[in-house]
């Protein structure tokens, strides 16, 4: 699956400025899918470590105790990041998976890096339905130490992946090379986040979010998923809004539950949904949703429903459990003062 321009783009906005470490056998692997090259132009700060590398990589050699005892061997290597922004690393020899794993893990964190990505032809762990896209730390922890089928990955290898977490590297992700550019622009991704926390989070926006959620409106209102608003109406959304949030920094979507002008009826409309992954599987969007129905329970509405003309935004409301239904169905407040002479699509679902 290609990245969407949109999504790349916010992740690639991510990037920019950090640096981000990749492991690999075969540092040509890595190189060969286009992904370093990116984001060095993007620009982002890469080291690749690997065993094996094109000719005109240069790589450098970094013993294990020079990490643990001699800053002064990193130089070099910082010299060539700052200067050219990408550096390549040569992996002491004779290291099992697991070690390897670790060297990576410490060099990162004395680089402060934000983020280490294994390159293994494994990918991501096994889960119950295919791949697990996502694993926080806690989970992390309870696979170490249980004999949970995860694939082809061992407790100490996991073991390592946790220790990264906790000495300050953002985030670590197991994938193969083929699907390197979907597991880092994509927010489903082709193999396994580890993060310290819940990778995304939903919550209400506050007033602080206010002018990155308008930013997002006017994406959806011209890509032609969202009713073109008014900055007042658009102001006036938000202030009833819930934000989607990656690593609860980079808010990835937004959405508003309409439950004034249905107060009698006990029902709430969602608007102004639109996501980074513009309803692509069932990522940003389904949380968001998920989250909206918990908050509607709690308000003891009977249900919720939403309006489209889209058919990819209509799609996806299905999935998540609406049913198409006749405008008549919804409240008649829902159309008084009503611009637009084309009726949309009208999603319904009980709670």
């Amino acid at each position: 699956m290609q990245p969407e321009p949109v999504e790349k783009q916010f992740y690639l906005k991510d990037f920019r400025n950090r640096a981000i470490l990749f492991q690999a056998d075969d540092a040509r692997d890595v190189d060969a899918s286009g992904v370093v090259e990116e984001l060095v132009d993007n620009p982002t700060f890469v080291i690749v470590v690997a065993k094996q590398f094109r000719r005109t990589a240069r790589p450098l050699r970094v013993g294990r105790r020079d990490l643990a005892n001699h800053p002064a061997a990193l130089v070099p290597l910082t010299a060539r990041l700052l200067g050219e922004r990408l550096v390549y690393v040569r992996l002491p020899r004779g290291l099992s998976s697991p070690r390897a794993i670790g060297f990576s893990r410490v060099l990162a964190a004395r680089l402060g890096a934000s983020k280490l990505v294994v390159v293994d032809e494994r990918g991501g762990l096994d889960g119950t339905h295919g791949v697990r896209s996502f694993v926080n730390a806690a989970t992390l922890q309870r696979l170490c130490r249980s004999e949970e089928d995860v694939g082809d990955w061992s407790s100490a290898e996991l073991g390592q992946c946790l220790q990264a977490l906790g000495s300050g590297i953002g985030a670590v992700n197991l994938t193969t090379a083929e699907g390197l550019a979907e597991e880092l622009f994509t927010y489903h991704g082709s193999g396994t986040l580890f993060t310290d926390e819940e990778y995304c989070t939903v919550a209400r926006l506050g007033v602080e979010h206010f002018a990155e959620a308008v930013r997002l409106l006017v994406r959806g209102e011209r890509d032609g998923f969202l009713l073109v608003r008014s900055e007042e109406e658009r102001l006036r959304l938000l202030l009833g809004g819930y934000g989607a949030w990656f690593g609860g920094i980079r808010l990835a979507g937004v959405c508003g539950l309409e439950t004034e002008i249905y107060t009698g009826q006990r029902v709430a409309e969602i608007v102004g949904l639109y996501t980074i992954t513009r309803f692509q599987g069932e990522g940003v969007g389904v949380r968001m949703i998920d989250h909206l129905v918990e908050v509607a329970k709690e308000r003891r509405l009977k249900a919720l429903f939403a309006c489209t003309s889209s058919p990819r935004a209509a799609a996806f409301f299905e999935r998540c459990g609406f049913e198409a239904v006749e405008p008549e169905a919804v409240p008649k407040a829902k159309w008084v003062g009503r611009r637009s002479t084309t009726i949309p699509l009208v999603f319904w679902r009980d709670l």
